[in-house]
């Protein structure tokens, strides 16, 4: 398997500050684990591009888009909304995060690579249709489903969810469409406090109570998830990749490991292996301790490639 790597030094221009947790050194700190183990050199370095109105407009708003790119200010910082600052180099950020999602996308389709991981910032999976929140602008997962769906005709799209909070931006866009099989794990009850109920067509959120382990977490991915991810028989398998139900992590009360990440990379391995037709897109959502995001990005990206 060709594994493909994706993140560009962009981000950096969305500088929220160093007391701010989703800052520049989460990417570092995954780049530094992977070059570490060697892993780096065996991955594909994948090229990033902004991403095209046309890609954003799939899934969100024109009016949405315009609104960022008025408010985005010339310097200084702003709040996109109570707890998303923007900065001067956010936007451009977030169509390149965006934009490494389709190339990698991309990647997959024309087989120059068969699993994607893209190390981006700042994150999508809780941006609406119409409405920034959570440290996220645009959302790159999203984004990326619609163009597999409308571009490339694919039928079959699972998106797997394993952030500490749930995915409700991927839910807001992708329910109810037959199209998508989205599978969400989350800390419950935590931020973003909807879209947890089981009323969605092509929803199956686990939630997991505070203090939930790494068992905890397996036991039920095996049990709501498995069976149904293999009946449906992705062509295209899109992971929200947070790393903060970690133990470590401040962020939320979930007591996972990295071994666990290694885990969920290997079980969708397996059910990749089981349907050959079937590519993984991984992107960066969470995970703010930067040792504990960086042994688990590393053993996640190492256990599916």
């Amino acid at each position: 398997m060709k594994l493909g790597y994706y993140s560009y030094t962009t981000h950096l221009t969305h500088d929220v500050g160093d007391m701010h947790p989703e800052h520049p050194m989460r990417i570092i700190a995954i780049n530094h684990a992977l070059e570490r183990s060697g892993l780096m050199s065996d991955m594909h370095q994948g090229i990033c591009t902004h991403a095209a109105q046309l890609d954003l407009y799939r899934a969100h708003n024109t009016g949405y888009i315009e609104q960022l790119q008025v408010m985005s200010p010339a310097n200084g910082m702003i709040l996109a909304d109570e707890d998303t600052p923007m900065t001067a180099g956010s936007l451009d950020a977030a169509y390149k995060a965006a934009g490494c999602a389709i190339s990698a996308l991309d990647d997959l389709m024309s087989n120059k690579v068969d699993r994607a991981f893209c190390a981006v910032r700042p994150p999508g999976h809780h941006a609406q249709s119409n409405k920034s929140m959570g440290f996220c602008f645009l959302n790159n997962v999203a984004i990326a489903a619609k163009k597999a769906q409308l571009e490339y005709g694919l039928k079959r799209i699972a998106i797997v969810d394993f952030d500490v909070h749930q995915g409700n931006g991927t839910i807001d866009i992708l329910a109810n469409d037959p199209s998508f099989l989205i599978c969400s794990s989350f800390q419950h009850p935590s931020f973003p406090f909807s879209h947890w109920r089981n009323i969605y067509d092509n929803v199956i959120n686990t939630p997991l109570n505070i203090g939930a382990n790494g068992l905890d977490m397996r036991r039920a991915v095996e049990k709501e998830w498995l069976d149904q991810l293999q009946k449906f028989k992705p062509q295209l398998t899109i992971v929200s990749a947070g790393f903060d139900a970690h133990q470590m992590d401040h962020m939320a009360e979930l007591n996972w490991q990295a071994a666990d990440y290694a885990w969920l990379g290997s079980l969708l391995s397996d059910i990749s292996k089981e349907n050959p037709d079937n590519k993984i897109l991984a992107v960066l959502e969470g995970g703010y301790n930067l040792e504990a995001l960086a042994s688990s990005a590393h053993d996640f990206i190492d256990a599916f490639r």
